[in-house]
């Protein structure tokens, strides 16, 4: 029994400090938000996957150290993400 309560124990103590390195369970995107911000007042972003968290996006960090949890798939987000990365990145017109 005792080695049961170790064994618990010890993998509990390895998963709470795997969110933790991960950034922590808590600072999950729950929902795509639909704020868009000048791009000037974006410090940085990551992207989030569905393996650690339960949708995919990609979190930005504004200026004042919001955080903006946008939709991947959405061309606001990949401008801002091509945008910050220093590219001069246009979204193809269809003809």
């Amino acid at each position: 029994m005792t080695n049961l309560v170790f064994v618990s124990l010890l993998l509990i103590t390895i998963l709470v400090s795997t969110a933790s390195a991960q950034g922590g369970i808590a600072s999950c995107c729950r929902k795509h938000s639909k704020t868009q911000v000048q791009r000037e007042n974006l410090t940085s972003y990551y992207k989030q996957n569905k393996s650690a968290c339960p949708i995919n996006a990609v979190v930005f960090t504004t200026r004042n150290n919001k955080r903006i949890c946008s939709d991947p798939k959405k061309v606001w987000t990949l401008t801002s993400m091509a945008y910050i990365d220093g590219k001069n990145w246009q979204p193809q017109r269809l003809t």
